[in-house]
């Protein structure tokens, strides 16, 4: 293992889990090393200037970046996805989704310095800024063992109290839908018995009274009601939105909530590694704020891009079971094969 991934590890109190391959700690440490790069530089101050532009953000995560990749090549990988994704803009842009960085009229970033922290469990509070007292680092959240200015966790993700039945009952509201002179045989139906991933969910007929339609995988989508009479009644479900928003995504909370009504929940593995770590599996999709709220605890397990495998603190599990409960996921202990 390199020197400098061990001093970086000691600083930010990472510590490798049982048989952790050396690539994978590796590109933990870097990866919330770049977090905490990103919101160093955000103290800058120059020409009477504070705070760094969004574009040379980016270039001082990139020069960093391939400081890291030469030093552990191992990580190539990890830190490049398949997709065309920046991992630089990646981090940048949660940051300023979840309010620790603050944009100004000039496209400068500065650092949240209000002090603000969440309660993520009895010993740990996500601190949205860079703490003057001890901290350790969880994927790309700053987490300090007690806070002062506290504000709650739905604050924090723009979340509602709805149940998922709640939920459901606001988005099937007969008054908001009507009938449709549709030709049923060119639409799919969302199946919410269907054991298997969302997007082979799609079956020709409609299997229960309430559920989503669509004419294609592009759209448009539609919420539709079955009633006694073998009537159909559909209002249109606007699936586009802002997908880097800490918001975004949110089409997905109707998938987890019917699949949750039809008592075919979609779950979360907690399958414990060791005395420190779990790996936590998501078996579904998940709307922006929660997955955001993982980002911040957690570390994505396949590369930063995964988002359904996450390396997680054992304290800090018990509340992220009840986060995606809250939505309609349901937690059961797995066992973990590495």
């Amino acid at each position: 293992m390199n020197k400098l991934i061990n001093i970086m590890a000691e600083d930010m109190d990472i510590r490798p889990y049982n048989h952790e391959l050396d690539e994978s700690f590796e590109f933990r440490v870097i990866y919330s090393a770049l977090g905490l790069w990103c919101l160093q530089s955000a103290l800058s101050e120059k020409e009477n200037k504070k705070g760094i532009s969004k574009n040379a953000q980016s270039i001082l995560l990139h020069t960093l970046l391939e400081k890291y990749v030469n030093l552990c090549p191992e990580i190539r990988s990890s830190v490049f996805g398949s997709r065309n994704i920046d991992i630089a803009v990646f981090i940048r842009n949660i940051y300023e989704q979840t309010g620790y960085l603050i944009t100004l009229d000039n496209n400068y970033n500065v650092l949240n310095r209000s002090g603000e922290t969440i309660k993520i469990s009895d010993t740990a509070y996500l601190y949205l800024g860079l703490p003057e007292v001890s901290y350790r680092v969880n994927g790309l959240g700053i987490h300090i063992k007690s806070g002062k200015t506290e504000i709650q966790l739905n604050d924090f993700l723009v979340r509602d109290n709805l149940t998922p039945e709640e939920y459901l009952k606001v988005n099937f509201d007969e008054c908001d839908f009507d009938t449709r002179n549709f030709d049923m045989n060119d639409l799919e139906f969302f199946n919410p018995y269907y054991y298997g991933n969302v997007s082979s969910s799609w079956h020709s007929c409609m299997k229960s009274d309430i559920t989503m339609a669509r004419k294609s995988k592009m759209g448009p989508y539609y919420r539709v009601i079955r009633k006694e009479n073998n009537t159909f009644l559909f209002t249109e479900h606007n699936s586009t939105d802002d997908f880097d928003a800490l918001t975004g995504a949110e089409f997905r909370r109707i998938y987890v909530a019917l699949k949750k009504y039809y008592d075919n929940p979609m779950q979360i593995l907690i399958c414990p590694i060791d005395k420190e770590y779990s790996h936590i599996c998501i078996l579904g999709q998940l709307p922006n704020r929660e997955y955001y709220y993982l980002l911040m605890n957690a570390w994505p397990k396949n590369g930063f891009l995964d988002r359904n495998n996450f390396i997680m603190r054992n304290d800090l599990t018990e509340q992220t079971a009840e986060v995606l409960g809250a939505i309609g996921f349901t937690a059961r202990n797995g066992e973990f094969y590495g």
